[in-house]
C-alpha cells in the first residue's frame, strides 16, 4: 500500500518538477528542451486513471480495496457459475477460442525465435488481463512467478455467501487448467506449481510438444 501511494505521489512530483522548470524557462525566454513525461496529450485520460487508483485504494472496509479487485471478483463469479452448473470444461474451452488468434500469434513467434520466453511474454507479459490481475510479477527467462490475487476477496465473500470457491479450487481451473490449454495451442509443454498455502505461483515453459516440433 505505501509503495503504491508512493509510486503515485512521485508520478505527480515528476509531473510538477517538469512544470516548474518549464515555466522559469518561459519567464527567461529560454526555450524548454527537458525530458517529457510520454503522455502529452493524455492528460486528461492519465487523470480519470489516477483518480480510479486513488478511489480504489482509499476503500479500506470491509478490507483494504485495490486496483485489481474488479477483475478478481468477475473471474471468482464466473468460476461459480461453471461450478454451479457443472461447465467447468465449457468455460475452459470457450476461453481458448476467445483468446486463441492471440496465442496463434505467439507461437509462431515461438516458431521464429525458439526463445522460451516469447511464451511467457505474449501468455502474460504483454497480456492486460494477467498484469491487471498479478500486479507483482517475478520475471526470469522462461519463467513467471507472483502471488495468487484471489485469497482477500474470496475470504470476505465466502463469509457472505457469494462464492463457495476455495482458493486451491481457483488455482487448479484458472491458473493451472487454462493455461496449460493455451500451452496445448501454442505447443509448448508448462510446469506450474501446485497449490500452497502460502500462495505464490509458478509458471515454467519446459521446451516445445511434439507437435510444435512438426
Amino acid at each position: 500500500m505505501k509503495r503504491k501511494v508512493l509510486i503515485i505521489a512521485l508520478i505527480f512530483c515528476g509531473f510538477g518538477i517538469s512544470s516548474t522548470y518549464a515555466d522559469s524557462h518561459a519567464e527567461s525566454g529560454k526555450k524548454f528542451v527537458g525530458a517529457t513525461s510520454g503522455y502529452e496529450g493524455r492528460e486528461d485520460r492519465l487523470g480519470r486513471s489516477m483518480a480510479v487508483v486513488l478511489k480504489s485504494l482509499n476503500e479500506t472496509k470491509p478490507y483494504q480495496h485495490d486496483i485489481n479487485d474488479a477483475l478478481v471478483k468477475m473471474i471468482l463469479t464466473t468460476l461459480q457459475f461453471a461450478k454451479n452448473n457443472d461447465m467447468i470444461e465449457e468455460l475452459i474451452a470457450s476461453d481458448v477460442e476467445v483468446v486463441r488468434p492471440l496465442l496463434e500469434k505467439v507461437r509462431r513467434n515461438y516458431l521464429r525465435t525458439g526463445k522460451l520466453d516469447t511464451v511467457m511474454v505474449g501468455m502474460i507479459d504483454r497480456t492486460a488481463c494477467a498484469y491487471q490481475l498479478f500486479l507483482e510479477i517475478e520475471m526470469k527467462d522462461g519463467e513467471r512467478s507472483w502471488q495468487s490475487p484471489f485469497g482477500l476477496i474470496l475470504e470476505h465473500t465466502v463469509r457472505l455467501g457469494q462464492h463457495d470457491l476455495t482458493e486451491k479450487e481457483v488455482h487448479d481451473i484458472w491458473i493451472k487448467k487454462r493455461f496449460h490449454a493455451y500451452a496445448e495451442v501454442i505447443g509448448v509443454d508448462l510446469f506450474i506449481s501446485e497449490w500452497t498455502e502460502d500462495g505464490k505461483v509458478s509458471i515454467k515453459v519446459l521446451g516445445p510438444t511434439l507437435v510444435a516440433q512438426n
